[in-house]
């Protein structure tokens, strides 16, 4: 009896083994998992956005606005991504005098960095809406102290297009540390 039932146990052993098992219904990402997904992304593509304003960076901008994008920085209104491109292009060609070579063992001067904060992102689909604090910061040489030389907020629209996050509008208010030249175009904005 002992022999009959360890063989039946075998058997079914051996079947069961053999048959596999049974495959897991798919189940799809639960909604919550893919909000925080994309705002990860989202919030990737925003870092390496303005990791191109290093000096030692390319700028990239057709990798990060729709074509038809369109930019606001304090009241100055940019449409397209080839008034995108240009207006970025004066900017870096404003800051870039020749400057007299340095000594050998001169001090190197401090990187302006960019630091965001309060970031808020809602998504909605394949549309984003994304507010946070940004804050502009440098050090006169590698050896002084940094400090914060301008700073404010802005609010963007981002569409998702092939599986990629990109700006469609973006509106940036300073709110210290602005240069006077600025003025005459600035509309405090409830962003």
């Amino acid at each position: 009896m002992k022999l009959k039932l360890i063989v039946i146990l075998t058997l079914l052993g051996f079947i069961a083994a053999c048959s596999g098992a049974p495959e897991a219904p798919q189940q799809a990402t639960p909604p919550e998992l893919t909000q925080l997904i994309e705002r990860v992304a989202i919030e990737d593509m925003f870092i390496d956005y303005y990791a191109q304003f290093r000096p030692d960076s390319k700028h990239d901008f057709k990798s990060y606005f729709t074509d038809d994008g369109r930019l606001e920085v304090n009241g100055l209104v940019y449409n397209g991504l080839e008034e995108i491109k240009a207006i970025y292009g004066q900017l870096n060609a404003g800051g870039n005098e020749e400057k007299e070579p340095k000594a050998e063992k001169a001090i190197p001067e401090g990187v302006s960095e960019m630091m965001l904060t309060n970031m808020k992102i809602d998504v909605q689909g394949d549309k984003a809406v994304a507010t946070f604090l940004w804050h502009s910061i440098k050090a006169d040489l590698l050896t002084t102290e940094g400090k914060i030389t301008e700073y404010g907020r802005e609010r963007t629209e981002l569409v998702k297009k092939d599986g990629r996050w990109l700006i469609k509008n973006r509106v940036v208010l300073t709110e210290g540390g602005m240069p006077e030249a600025l003025l005459e175009n600035y509309s405090k904005s409830t962003l």
